[in-house]
């Protein structure tokens, strides 16, 4: 037996080992042949679970945007309601205070209301000599004085305050001073066309403005009470859509105050 594996070795040794090696070369190829077949098949399985995360990632982000478009729109119809019933409010408020007489009456057909977030306010407890004021012109009030409201006006398109009161009166009325005093000023505005500014000492004004462009009084001459200084105008740019009046005001300490305290009593 021996002897017999002795001469195989020697005849056919080399063509053995050969063969073993190429069975072993063979097997350890087979092995590594399934294992890359099972890399790839767990790779492919790794990348379609990456697609359906990445898919899902999307569908869920779309869902999230459609939720927001979607919250846009109810806040943007909760807005318009809002709008719609602080309209309905303010409408109502108008209403009330017009049946209780309270708003101011204009030719302008202007409408105050209260607003206390935009209107700095211009009055203060005035000091002002119990004399009463001449009347500066003969006619109706057509904008009365406003201290804590806004009045709307059509010539601007928008909400104001109105430091004086506009006297309505046909053109060319003439105009006299409230008081007696000196002409500090007389020019013309952008805004309330040809002005004349009385002083009366004691750090008082008088305003006379949209007055007429003939028959003004001089700057520097000194006027009794009841003198003419001008005519009635209508040459102030801001309160063109009204009918031809002065607008007159009083300042104390450079502060509006309500002229219709010191007039004569004047229907509307």
């Amino acid at each position: 037996m021996k002897e017999r594996l002795s001469k195989f070795l020697e005849k056919d040794g080399f063509y053995f080992i050969l063969f073993i090696c190429v069975c072993i070369v063979a097997v350890a190829a087979v092995m590594v042949s399934k294992d890359s077949l099972n890399n790839i098949k767990d790779q492919g399985e790794n990348e379609g679970e990456d697609f359906v995360i990445v898919e899902e990632d999307l569908e869920r982000e779309a869902m999230e945007i459609a939720k927001i478009e979607e919250r846009k729109d109810e806040i943007q119809l909760e807005e318009g309601k809002e709008e719609r019933s602080d309209a309905d409010v303010d409408e109502e408020a108008v209403e009330t205070l017009q049946e209780e007489g309270e708003l101011a009456k204009t030719d302008e057909e202007m409408v105050i209301v209260e607003d206390e977030d935009d209107y700095e306010e211009v009055y203060t407890e005035p000091n002002l000599s119990t004399e009463e004021m001449n009347l500066p012109v003969n006619g109706t009030i057509g904008t009365a004085y406003t201290e804590n409201n806004l009045i709307y006006s059509q010539t601007l398109d928008k909400w104001m305050a109105h430091k004086g009161i506009d006297i309505v009166a046909p053109l060319n009325t003439p105009v006299v001073a409230a008081l007696s005093g000196t002409v500090q000023e007389v020019y013309e505005d952008p805004l309330w066309g040809m002005v004349v500014v009385l002083s009366h000492g004691d750090n008082l004004l008088t305003k006379y403005a949209s007055l007429s462009e003939d028959g003004l009084i001089e700057e520097g001459a000194s006027v009794n009470k009841g003198d003419v200084i001008g005519k009635v105008g209508d040459t102030a740019a801001i309160e063109m859509m009204m009918d031809p009046h002065i607008h007159f005001e009083v300042i104390e300490d450079g502060i509006s105050i309500n002229p219709s305290m010191y007039l004569p009593s004047i229907s509307y």
